[in-house]
């Protein structure tokens, strides 16, 4: 118990901002290094060589290590591990059961993803193609045309939600063009749980690369009384079978929706930005709010994915790729579904 506290007090009062130190040549089967595991999952760990602590952040999450001792430190939880963490040849070295222990559902098979999914309110998911139509979407290098890779990554996306056993929606499964404001009509139903819009980027600049996520912010005045949003307010209340004809009823209904989406957007966009970088893997330019039409008028949870940028010539020929394109679909799949698993949506 002595051990346990003085442990916890160097680990909760303790920070460093020092770089993870190099994993070791050797090390005995199962065990992983800081360093391996920063990799592994994309994330922020930072290691204090006066009180000795490793510090990673991950899906929101800070956990805490401390070498010398057998206790981990996630938010206000201690997890008891088989072994002491220690360093060998400048490495901090973890026991065999510590990136289950942490990581959990990040390193669980898929079926348990499944029964994550289906034990939770994950019954159906809006998968948004973007573009489509008359509407090319960004055009890159070699005329690579945004609307036809989202699609076909989109169809991918569905056939795993399908395996998982969630309904899938799709805005659009051919060339049709849908406008936006269909797209947000048709998500707005009072069984569907998420929205996932599919995107490519471009930028003008051929270097920039990677991937984005983006959720919807807080609604000014304006997004307030937008038509669409109280298109969509009008239809769910309808298909609640409630009064539509109260505006103050529409209003405080629509209300209740969009904080109930705030509060899981971010984390589900963050979560999908990390496994997209940790899965195919690409670099995370991160998770950010922003007022794209489809999120501020989606009254559920939403998130809006963009792949890659068609205007990157590397990236654009991974994008041309059939295996690229199923990674990424693949990813999209288990990152919703591991944050369904671990946040009880």
């Amino acid at each position: 118990m002595v051990r346990y506290l003085a442990s916890l007090f160097v680990l909760l009062l303790l920070a460093g901002c020092a770089s993870v130190p190099k994993p070791g040549l050797l090390q005995p089967a199962g065990e992983s290094s800081a360093q391996e595991l920063c990799r592994k999952y994309n994330i922020e760990c930072r290691w204090d060589s006066v009180s000795q602590t490793i510090t990673m952040v991950y899906m929101d999450k800070t956990i805490k290590a401390l070498v010398g001792s057998d206790m981990v430190v996630i938010g206000k939880n201690r997890i008891a591990l088989s072994a002491s963490v220690y360093r060998k040849r400048g490495a901090v070295i973890f026991p065999p059961d510590f990136e289950r222990a942490v990581f959990g559902p990040a390193v669980v098979p898929q079926e348990d993803y499944v029964k994550g999914a289906q034990s939770g309110r994950l019954k159906k998911v809006v998968i948004d193609a973007g573009h489509g139509g008359k509407d090319p979407g960004a055009i890159g290098v070699a005329g690579l045309k945004e609307k036809d890779v989202v699609l076909d990554i989109a169809r991918r996306v569905k056939k795993g939600f399908e395996a998982a056993g969630v309904v899938v929606v799709m805005t659009r499964d051919s060339e049709d063009f849908i406008t936006l404001a269909d797209r947000t009509s048709i998500a707005s139903q009072p069984d569907v749980d998420l929205f996932v819009s599919i995107h490519a980027n471009a930028n003008k600049s051929r270097g920039v690369n990677g991937i984005e996520v983006y959720y919807a912010g807080a609604l000014n005045r304006d997004d307030r009384s937008e038509d669409q949003r109280l298109a969509n307010q009008k239809k769910i209340c309808s298909l609640y079978n409630m009064r539509s004809d109260i505006p103050d009823l529409r209003a405080i209904t629509s209300d209740m929706l969009y904080a109930y989406k705030r509060a899981f957007s971010p984390g589900l966009s963050e979560a999908v930005a990390r496994g997209l970088a940790r899965e195919v893997p690409r670099q995370n330019r991160g998770s950010k709010p922003e007022r794209f039409f489809v999120l501020r008028n989606t009254l559920i949870p939403a998130v809006l994915v963009e792949v890659g940028f068609v205007t990157n010539p590397k990236e654009a020929s991974l994008l041309k790729d059939n295996d690229f394109r199923q990674r990424l679909a693949e990813a999209i799949t288990k990152s919703v579904l591991r944050f369904v698993y671990v946040s009880g949506f």
